[in-house]
């Protein structure tokens, strides 16, 4: 049989029903206004009330209204900071799952930039028509950047740096490159040289 947690500003045992609505006038009043002489004039609709009757001074001595409106605003006050702090934890738990989604997509359009540039840097035919060397080696880059920096900060944290295994593939790529057989300039839109001989001497 479950029986509910009795508060301090709940009905006391020894507590009758107008002493217990008496001291429930008195606990909503603002913790600043909470006298007696307020909670009576404010129990009877009349602000200017004369002083309340000694029975009410003894119900507030007797069954301790000042402690256990005391007891009531630390509970509601444990209560904000716990909607508080469950309200902090919630958001960032959602901004966590938005970064790491964001982060996600970005790593799938690097990739998929790096795969296309790797298969037009194979093109010799294409990469003189439309990519110079240095954006290919760009975007090789930047995917490898990011690719290093998503790894380490989901690992430790930890910032991802440059290491000279990476420097020297990096290298072989640029030799690779600059190996490959670029003309000297890139056709016009019309598909002629720019310095294209027109035969006037």
């Amino acid at each position: 049989m479950d029986i509910q947690k009795r508060e301090l500003w709940h009905q006391l045992t020894n507590e009758s029903e107008r002493a217990h609505r008496a001291f429930q006038t008195f606990l909503n009043l603002p913790s600043n206004d909470r006298t007696v002489v307020e909670a009576y004039r404010s129990h009877v609709g009349n602000p200017e009330a004369a002083k309340p009757s000694d029975t009410w001074a003894k119900w507030s001595r007797d069954f301790a209204w000042a402690e256990r409106a005391k007891a009531y605003d630390d509970h509601l006050t444990s209560l904000r900071r716990e909607a508080y702090e469950r309200a902090i934890e919630e958001e960032a738990e959602r901004q966590a799952r938005e970064v790491e989604k964001t982060r996600g997509r970005m790593n799938e359009l690097l990739t998929v930039a790096y795969d296309r540039a790797m298969d037009c840097l194979q093109d010799e035919d294409w990469v003189s028509r439309n990519l110079r060397a240095s954006d290919v080696i760009q975007i090789m880059r930047l995917h490898m950047d990011a690719v290093k920096a998503f790894d380490a900060e989901r690992e430790s944290g930890a910032e991802a740096e440059w290491t000279e295994e990476d420097e020297r593939d990096v290298a072989d790529i640029v030799k690779e490159v600059d190996e490959l057989e670029f003309p000297d300039e890139l056709p016009d839109e019309d598909g002629e040289d720019s310095d294209h001989d027109t035969g006037d001497d």
